[in-house]
């Protein structure tokens, strides 16, 4: 999450059901990727690019290095870790200190952090051979504009809109151009990425209306000046396939190996349909909510605004859990150095 840092205290790990539930769809692609990479080099760099605390790189971690175990049971494997600074890293040391870590039960295994942007240079020259990123690349390394009346990036029109294209782009080809000086020749890169689909829909846009309008409610209600609210902005920007794909030219430094889009419905609905209890659902949706947004919405207003804000959005989607739901837009990718 490079523009943004993450709740600390281990929070983003407990209210990121749907970013773990949407790498999963990763795995038999990072596992694939682990069957094909050379595996030579020793030890094999493994970087797993935008770890927030880290509860949902311990799957994927651990299912890359079991595909490269079997393909050689001594095989010695490097894990570094990489997030913006301000990232909360010990909550991700002291998961990968517990039982639940790839770690636990393995030897030859070693994992590090990099307090570093994945839309910089992170490694040495052909030092790393895989790579993950997963619910991480939409997030802009840093706001060309504010948005009118709005604070996501899928309502903005005209030249706002642009603005943010035109960062996404620069931002995707930094990273690509980092990632073809540090990957080694057949290193592969799985890309687990929030996308949208035909339409330019993501599948929030329910819920991200619920953020909007609950900040509106509350410069109404004088809570929230409007410079405060005019300020707010969640800087991200969701590409479409072809924007996904376009940089796998002939003449690229990486190939494009597989492109899948796919489809996350939301967890919280599937067990709200199971349960019919609308508090529940409203109140995980709104600590996933909040896990992500407070730091770019509410960083300069303070606690107290905040927690008005969050105990706002729960009402309302306690009051329409079908509007709060989302079916989220994924594209999966691998790609591979030439």
């Amino acid at each position: 999450m490079p523009a943004s840092e993450m709740e600390p205290g281990g929070y983003y790990n407990a209210h990121s059901k749907p970013q773990a539930s949407a790498g999963s769809f990763g795995i038999r692609l990072i596992e694939r990727a682990a069957q094909a990479v050379p595996i030579a080099q020793v030890p094999i760099g493994i970087s797993d690019m935008g770890c927030a605390q880290g509860r949902n790189s311990m799957t994927p971690m651990g299912a890359a290095i079991s595909a490269l175990r079997a393909r050689s049971a001594d095989v010695s494997v490097a894990v570094t870790h990489t997030d913006i600074p301000s990232n909360d890293f010990t909550s991700l040391f002291e998961l990968l200190a517990s039982p639940q870590s790839y770690l636990a039960g393995t030897s030859n295994v070693y994992a590090y952090a990099a307090g570093v942007s994945f839309y910089e240079r992170i490694f040495a020259e052909r030092t790393q051979t895989l790579g993950w990123n997963s619910i991480a690349i939409h997030w802009l390394s840093s706001v060309p504009c504010h948005i009118p009346d709005n604070i996501w990036s899928v309502f903005a029109q005209g030249d706002v809109r642009s603005a943010l294209q035109r960062q996404a782009k620069q931002d995707y080809d930094n990273f690509l151009a980092a990632r073809a000086a540090e990957f080694v020749a057949g290193g592969e890169i799985v890309i687990v990425a929030s996308s949208v689909n035909d339409k330019g829909l993501t599948g929030a846009e329910g819920l991200m209306t619920m953020v909007n309008d609950e900040l509106l409610a509350m410069v109404r209600r004088r809570t929230l000046t409007s410079d405060q609210y005019d300020a707010m902005v969640i800087p991200t920007y969701y590409r479409t396939r072809a924007e996904f794909e376009a940089p796998f030219t002939a003449d690229s430094a990486f190939e494009l190996v597989e492109s899948t889009p796919a489809q996350l419905i939301d967890p919280f609905w599937t067990t709200y349909q199971e349960n019919h209890d609308a508090q529940a659902f409203a109140a995980s949706t709104t600590a996933f909510v909040r896990a992500f947004t407070e730091p770019c919405l509410f960083g300069s207003t303070g606690a107290a605004i905040a927690n008005e804000f969050y105990t706002g959005l729960q009402q309302r989607a306690a009051a329409d859990p079908a509007g709060a739901a989302g079916n989220w837009q994924l594209l999966l990718l691998r790609i591979r150095r030439r």
